[in-house]
């Protein structure tokens, strides 16, 4: 998966949360994709060591159900 591919499904995987805090985490992805490509590693291989699409969207809407309950 590319980092372009990745980003549009995770934006699209949270398209529920508000719109300025989907920008803020697909800007810190994009960026730590782009540090990691920086480092030497394939675009490929910095994608993958994120996680999968899903499991980053998971989280990060638990995040922000869990900040909304306190």
């Amino acid at each position: 998966m590319t980092k372009q591919e990745f980003i549009a499904a995770l934006r699209a995987k949270l398209s529920g949360l508000p719109e300025q805090d989907v920008e803020e985490r697909l800007e810190f992805y994009s960026e730590m994709i782009a540090d990691r490509i920086e480092e030497g590693s394939l675009e490929a291989d910095a994608v993958a060591a994120i996680g999968t699409v899903d499991a980053v969207a998971a989280s990060l809407i638990l995040e922000g159900y869990l900040a909304f309950r306190n």
